[in-house]
């Protein structure tokens, strides 16, 4: 059955984006709405797109650094109240938010007054959906194309390229102006290896992720074959932890990762919580290996350090239980 796709954002400062997202389904069979479309009609621009959400399967949310146009009564914006719609219909809902860290976002398309509204959206899509975010609009492109491939049917003389072909094009490109091609998708099989370890202080702030809600593996890349050997760690947020657990470590998974550049490389990838003791060894202990004869004790040949973990780590009290 042929799918409806509606395309949800602001337009005046994602139009390159909405036009790259609409030439992609191109390639799909599938009946695309949104604003570009509407054209002349008797009913007011707001009921048009609720209509219009009212009859899609999936709903494609795209949100950028303006909250747009609001509706007098409620105070919401127009993608606010098509994203509610989406919800009330249960449809398929896709969420992708610009990334605020590597996009270059011209400060005449951010709406200073209607910052928090903003904020606040944002903060519901991440709490309520897996959400995904892009840099620029091949970036968001490219991150669309793997779902639409999943849910959606390609025209019958579109030919879909292969992911680990665009995965080595990325990579080109990337290694050549990471600054520029940092937050790009791309593919991997890869294989995980050993237990994985929380991320230091260092890497939650050169990255921006959470401390104490981020871990690292190492992994080796089994396909593509690279001859650089930066991939050796993949980084895990904590929405993703579960999955991670649960899987056979003995077995080659393919992945889809995003590839990230920062101007200073952090030395110390991981980090421990736990204040523990650890015992150290005096190494001249045994270069003396003629004690003297009136020597009635030495000392054990180690001592103990109190090794102090990261961050602060306490108890809350939430209950007594008092048994009679």
């Amino acid at each position: 059955m042929r799918k409806t796709v509606f395309i949800s954002s602001t337009y005046v400062d994602l139009k390159e984006e909405r036009r790259k997202v609409w030439d992609t389904l191109e390639k799909f069979d599938v009946a695309v709405k949104g604003m570009e479309q509407f054209g002349a009609r008797k009913s007011d621009p707001l009921t048009t797109c609720l209509s219009e959400v009212e009859q899609s399967d999936i709903y494609i949310g795209i949100i950028g650094m303006r909250y747009g146009s609001e509706e007098p009564k409620t105070g919401k914006s127009y993608s606010q109240l098509e994203y509610e719609k989406a919800i009330e219909k249960n449809i398929e809902i896709l969420i992708y938010l610009i990334d605020e860290d590597s996009s270059s976002v011209t400060p005449k398309f951010i709406q200073f007054d209607k910052i928090q509204k903003l904020n606040n959206f944002k903060e519901i899509l991440k709490e309520k959906h897996t959400i995904d975010s892009f840099s620029n609009s091949l970036d968001l492109v490219s991150k669309l194309q793997r779902k639409f491939t999943e849910l959606l049917t390609p025209k019958a003389d579109v030919v879909i390229e292969d992911e680990y072909e665009n995965t080595k094009k990325v990579l080109d490109l990337f290694l050549l102006v990471p600054a520029a091609y940092s937050g790009r998708e791309i593919k991997l099989k890869v294989k995980f290896i050993g237990q994985p370890q929380p991320v230091s202080k260092a890497i939650y702030v050169n990255y921006n992720f959470e401390f104490g809600k981020t871990i690292v593996s190492k992994i080796e890349v089994v396909h593509p074959v690279f001859e650089f050997k930066n991939f050796k760690h993949i980084f895990i947020e904590f929405r993703y932890l579960q999955k991670f657990l649960s899987l056979d470590k003995s077995t080659e998974y393919e992945i889809f990762a995003n590839v990230l550049f920062k101007d200073e490389k952090v030395k110390t990838l991981t980090t421990d919580f736990r204040d523990r003791i650890e015992r150290v060894y005096d190494e001249s202990y045994y270069a003396d290996s003629e004690p003297d004869p009136g020597d009635y004790y030495k000392p054990e040949p180690y001592y103990d350090v109190l090794r102090v973990g990261d961050g602060q780590i306490a108890l809350s009290l939430k209950d007594i239980i008092i048994r009679k």
